[in-house]
């Protein structure tokens, strides 16, 4: 019977950090189990450069010290020399993590359950075989919950005809006036004829394609984009509320990325989060680091009760971004807000509805 180090459930981007930044350098037999094919993966991941992520710079494919947030009516510009807005693609990370020492023998079956079996574990796919670890890395998304929010997204990758884009300039969020959920566009220009177009939303339920597309092809249109080819195009889903079973009784198993908490849930914001949880769950043997500082979360779930209990296209984060420079603004979304920032952040919001949110 075979029973490696460890072994890892989900070969999303928290999973390959594992290969990578805790058994990488080890000539250790590693298991990974994964639903699909990592080929046919092409998602990007955007994150301000921090001061955990310097090395992986290599890794970065496009950097941005300017960025924009606004609507129809305004538009806020941001810079931040220090910490530009960074992006990965998944295929490149996925290339930097599997480049290894050890052994890491990855299987294309779904993780049915896993039980101890005195010092190691016995895991059950759905192909009926069995498998044995001394340790469990589990990344696999968490169930929704009905009456919480979740953002969701459908992005196109795009080549324009003609230069289109101001490639040294991110639109962040512009929102448009929806009922009944909050939505932007975002934007990374890569060059000035190529972009990633993307129709973000935070509501109780993921819409379809077509709705995604549609406003896609509306902000477009309405910037005069012209003729374009999609090269490829990607979507998600991440849980803006707190998981409470981030934290496993048992101490070999170990939750990681959005599953162990990793996601800051105002923002949405994860990779960068998660790759920080990697690297500290290295250098611990316990089964859980927190990322998010307390008043943070105590912060993010006020702002979460007001945005589920308050339609308003976007004012907060419009309000929020008019009363901070960029390097605030960048700090308050990656939760590295100071306390004066902090204060600043709530004088921003609406006073009786943010009190409201507080009891909620």
């Amino acid at each position: 019977m075979k029973i490696y180090k460890a072994a890892i459930i989900g070969l999303g981007p928290s999973g390959l950090a594992v290969n990578k930044l805790i058994y990488g350098d080890k000539d250790h037999e590693i298991i990974a189990f994964e639903s699909k094919q990592l080929d046919n993966r092409d998602n990007f991941f955007g994150f301000w450069l921090t001061s955990w992520m310097k090395p992986f710079e290599k890794e970065i494919e496009k950097k941005w010290n300017n960025w924009t947030i606004g609507d129809e009516d305004i538009t806020i510009n941001h810079t931040d020399i220090n910490s530009p807005y960074c992006v990965i693609s998944f295929k490149k990370w996925k290339n930097y993590c599997l480049d290894t020492e050890n052994k890491l023998e990855v299987k294309i079956e779904k993780v049915v359950k896993y039980i101890p079996v005195e010092n190691y574990y016995k895991i059950t796919t759905d192909c009926n075989k069995e498998y044995f670890a001394e340790k469990i890395y589990d990344s696999r998304n968490i169930k929704e919950k009905k009456q919480e929010l979740i953002q969701h997204f459908f992005g196109i990758n795009i080549i324009t005809e003609e230069k289109k884009f101001d490639d040294t300039k991110l639109t962040l969020m512009h929102f448009t006036k929806e009922s009944n959920l909050l939505h932007f566009i975002y934007v990374l220009p890569f060059s000035e004829n190529q972009a990633l177009v993307e129709s973000t939303i935070f509501s109780k339920e993921v819409c379809n394609e077509d709705w995604y597309r549609k406003r896609i092809h509306e902000f477009l249109k309405k910037n005069n984009i012209g003729k374009y080819q999609e090269i490829s195009n990607e979507k998600g889903v991440i849980p803006m509320f707190f998981n409470e079973e981030e934290i496993s009784k048992d101490p070999k198993i170990i939750n990681i990325g959005i599953r162990g908490g990793a996601c800051k849930p105002s923002t949405g914001y994860a990779f960068s989060f998660l790759i920080k949880q990697i690297q500290l769950l290295k250098h611990t043997d316990r089964n859980h680091v927190q990322i998010h500082k307390y008043l943070d979360n105590l912060m993010d779930k006020i702002f979460l009760n007001y945005l589920k209990n308050n339609n308003e296209n976007g004012k907060s984060f419009l309000d929020v971004a008019k009363n901070l420079n960029g390097t605030e603004f960048k700090n308050f979304m990656m939760g590295q807000s100071s306390f004066l920032t902090k204060l600043k952040i709530i004088r921003s919001m609406p006073k009786l509805a943010f009190i409201k949110s507080i009891f909620k």
